[in-house]
């Protein structure tokens, strides 16, 4: 496994290198010989403590929003003590946010990249470069790693901007106390999450196989395992990743798996394929016969999908839209957890948030539920109850611009973020240029032979009998 060649178009965190062409073993070490060469800040003590927040993003806490599905005392914090690794002085935080908090978004949380990739797009469309693109969730939040998670967090990473979506959007507002409650979303309570779902009896063969989660860093994905395929037609590493669907099922929200082996006639095609079926609006499929009401569909559009995440082996990223070149080629569109936002690109995001916040009306009584641009969620501590309720929302400021050295800036010109002679403090950011950082094209879809989705189908919270029938099997669609 550790063997094999990763492609992923990574880019490491400290020196921008590249490390497409490093195995996976040869990325950790890259990245432990940067925490071995720092200097460690009052370094003295043997041991690392990691609390677990408990506290959920809405600034409630206690019970509520279950299905009779938890123990109560699975909302109890979390203390986990380990032997200290070469790079156990890099602080551990561990926040989740979501876009209609008051309290400005954590250093990697990146709101309002959708819009802005929006624009970008029709930029693109303007200058005949991209004939069509379809966008997910426009309140999909980039969340990438850290230092502390760098070498092992991308799965975490997914899992934070679904669970950002998945807890904004208001298609099926009872998602949002039972992925609040009883331990709200972040890395070290996701584990917890797998963990208490294994002591429900869920997925037997992932608790023989990981034994122990929380307070670790072993990888997590999508899963490895189906009712479809049998096992052993599966990477080793996928043996290990079904994870993220136990953790979602565990908590009542339907979640689906999709495998892809592209070792057959229709290759990397299959995954665009399925990817494009899932964003385009239905409306579009039915009228795409009829060429007047072609013409009045806008070229590029976001849409109310989740984004979708997608595993290969050795990494994961986030999937939320897709693009179609004036050649007629179609790209995917990812949110990367290995890829760090270039200061300006970041400041740019936060400056269309506040322009969002600050320009959207206040909610009508019959508009309350549907927009949520200026309001907050706060659950009941007697009930899985959702109270809408509206707020004044604060400016977020971008983070003032810090001393560049002579490399870095050299590092942005490579970058390409801007075109020329446009200024380099995030007011001119050429959106054309920054669509490029987040396109996955067909050749290097097809660098992988095997692929998976885990998507959200919106349909209603599972029962208590649905979420039992999922405890031993985890189920798969496979497309070959």
């Amino acid at each position: 496994m550790n063997s094999e060649l990763a492609t992923d178009g990574l880019q490491c965190a400290f020196c921008q290198e590249s490390l497409d062409f490093m195995s996976i073993s040869g990325r950790e070490a890259h990245y432990e010989q940067h925490f071995m060469n720092a200097d460690p800040e009052n370094d003295s003590s043997d041991v690392l403590i990691v609390d677990i927040p408990t506290t959920s993003p809405s600034n409630g806490g206690g019970g509520g929003g279950g299905q009779g599905a938890f123990q109560e005392g699975s909302s109890k914090s979390v203390a986990h003590k380990t032997k200290r690794a070469p790079w156990s002085h890099v602080k551990e935080t561990d926040p989740f946010w979501l876009p209609d908090q008051l309290d400005p978004p954590p250093k990697n949380f990146t709101p309002a990249l959708i819009p802005l990739l929006r624009k970008g797009l029709l930029r693109g469309q303007s200058n005949q470069r991209i004939r069509k693109a379809v966008l997910c969730y426009e309140k999909t939040v980039h969340v990438s790693r850290d230092m502390w998670d760098v070498s092992w967090g991308c799965g975490y990473r997914n899992f934070l901007m679904v669970c950002a979506s998945l807890m904004s959007q208001t298609q099926q507002p009872m998602y949002f106390p039972l992925l609040d409650a009883p331990i709200s979303p972040s890395i070290r309570n996701l584990q917890r999450w797998i963990e208490d779902a294994w002591s429900e009896g869920f997925d037997p063969e992932g608790k023989k196989q990981l034994k122990e989660l929380v307070g670790s860093k072993k990888w997590i994905g999508t899963s490895g395992a189906s009712n479809v395929i049998p096992c052993q037609s599966y990477p080793l590493f996928w043996f290990f990743m079904k994870d993220l669907w136990v953790a979602f099922t565990f908590r009542g929200i339907p979640a689906e798996l999709v495998d892809f082996d592209l070792r057959n006639r229709e290759g990397p095609e299959a995954v665009i394929k399925w990817v494009v079926e899932y964003f385009t609006p239905k409306d579009a499929n039915q009228n795409s016969n009829n060429a007047f009401q072609r013409m009045r569909m806008p070229t590029v559009q976001t849409t109310e999908k989740i984004p979708i995440i997608l595993q290969h082996n050795g990494h994961s990223r986030t999937i939320v839209g897709y693009d179609v070149d004036s050649r007629g080629l179609t790209s995917l569109l990812t949110f990367d957890p290995g890829f760090k936002l270039p200061q300006e690109m970041r400041e740019a995001a936060l400056k269309e948030f506040n322009h969002q916040r600050a320009s959207a009306d206040p909610p009508s009584p019959t508009d309350t539920v549907a927009s949520t641009s200026s309001l907050k969620r706060r659950r009941s501590h007697d009930s899985s109850d959702i109270e809408i309720v509206e707020v004044k929302t604060p400016r977020i400021e971008p983070l003032p611009p810090k001393n560049t050295s002579p490399k870095k800036v050299l590092s942005n010109i490579k970058k390409g973020l801007h075109a020329h002679g446009h200024k380099k403090d995030g007011t001119d950011l050429d959106l054309w240029t920054m669509t490029q950082k987040f396109r996955l094209d067909l050749k290097n879809l097809s660098k992988k032979k095997e692929y998976q989705i885990l998507y959200f189908p919106m349909t209603a919270p599972l029962t208590e009998y649905e979420r039992k029938e999922r405890k031993d099997v985890v189920r798969s669609t496979r497309i070959s």
